[in-house]
């Protein structure tokens, strides 16, 4: 297979927020085989968890014993992340900037900060559901400099 082909890692774990760790495991492995910037892993495992959690906490309630798919594609400058789920359908919004004091950290909100966080990292990110498959697609484009 030429170098520059895509490439493709599957992650199949249980809706356990625990398992997610294995999910960040991958993220930094990969991060390091691409030879990432600490900013850029760093920012890419935070979306990749927060959209995990997202998946165990409102698709499933918290219910272990759930599907949650990780496909993680990779070629040249881009890594496009797509989580999967069989549980509820995310309702679809435009995530708003959190209003929140940055110096007073009790004023930071203990919801909704996931998806604003992902939508403001990742360069495209879609949701779409096909029968009962719920996919949330994250795409991040890197520039070596």
């Amino acid at each position: 297979m030429p170098e520059d082909s895509p490439k493709t890692i599957n992650l199949l774990i249980d809706s356990k927020f625990h398992n997610i760790s294995a999910a960040s495991r991958a993220i930094r492995g990969l991060s390091e085989h691409l030879a990432l910037s600490d900013i850029d892993t760093y920012y890419l495992e935070l979306c990749v968890m927060e959209a995990i959690n997202n998946a165990v906490q409102h698709a499933y309630s918290n219910e272990e014993g759930h599907a949650v798919n990780v496909v993680i594609s990779y070629g040249p400058g881009v890594v496009i992340v797509k989580i999967s789920d069989t549980g509820k359908k995310m309702d679809l919004y435009t995530p708003k900037r959190p209003d929140f004091d940055p110096d007073d950290i009790k004023s930071v909100p203990h919801r909704g900060m996931g998806l604003y966080i992902i939508h403001s990292v990742m360069d495209e990110v879609t949701y779409e559901t096909t029968g009962n498959v719920n996919t949330l697609t994250m795409r991040k484009t890197f520039y070596k400099s």
